[in-house]
């Protein structure tokens, strides 16, 4: 529908980045990642030396974590076209809430199965009402905001690596992984709040898409 339209040009693009809509989200992609990656890039050596658990039952705990993801995008793109924010919030705390208490459980085989599943499905949840917050307020000039989307991920991917290295080699030990991810979660639930909360004070809504103007 679009294909007749003027393309926005790169100084509109980098404007519609400047949105607090936009940027407010990029902020939560990475807290997302943060609060995933930190723990499960180490999952493995976590489930061995503090749940105790066999070396062979580990690619099964990742297939359970991976069902899990995969419920989890279906479930985060119908609460994205239902109601985008309040479902955002309530699954960013949620994602707080299941990081501690992998901390909690993280000695005890059984549960901590079971909270890594739950976890697995609130990492993937949660990744498409980002993404369509970031597209629906760059409708009118996406391509650049389109770009960044899977940029923010595997930036935020990286820094997460990194900032478990860190705490790693600072002593604080495999338990403390989702500690850190549920601090960066309830980061998340802040600005979340915060940002919608000045959508509804200024009445914003969303850009038509270019097309369409």
């Amino acid at each position: 529908a679009g294909a007749a339209s003027r393309p926005a040009g790169l100084a509109r693009e980098v404007r519609v980045l400047g949105r607090q809509q936009v940027w407010t989200s990029l902020i939560l992609m990475l807290m997302l990642m943060i609060g995933q990656f930190a723990p499960f890039t180490y999952i493995t050596p976590m489930l061995l030396e503090v749940t105790g658990l066999d070396e062979s039952l580990i690619p099964w705990v990742l297939l359970l974590n991976g069902v899990g993801a995969t419920i989890g995008v279906l479930v985060g793109g119908k609460l994205a076209d239902w109601k985008l924010m309040p479902s955002l919030i309530v699954m960013l705390a949620l994602q707080a809430v299941a990081l501690g208490v992998i901390h909690l459980v993280s000695p005890y085989p059984v549960p901590m199965i079971v909270a890594i599943v739950i976890w697995g499905g609130l990492n993937f949840a949660i990744g498409a009402p980002i993404q369509t917050r970031i597209l629906a307020w760059t409708a009118d000039a996406s391509n650049l905001a389109s770009a960044l989307i899977p940029s923010g991920f595997n930036v935020g991917i990286a820094l997460a690596a990194s900032l478990g290295a860190a705490m790693l080699n600072a002593g604080y030990g495999y338990r403390s992984l989702p500690l850190a991810g549920a601090l960066a979660m309830l980061v998340a639930v802040v600005v979340a709040v915060g940002s919608q909360a000045w959508e509804w004070r200024s009445r914003a809504t969303p850009p038509l898409p270019a097309a369409a103007e």
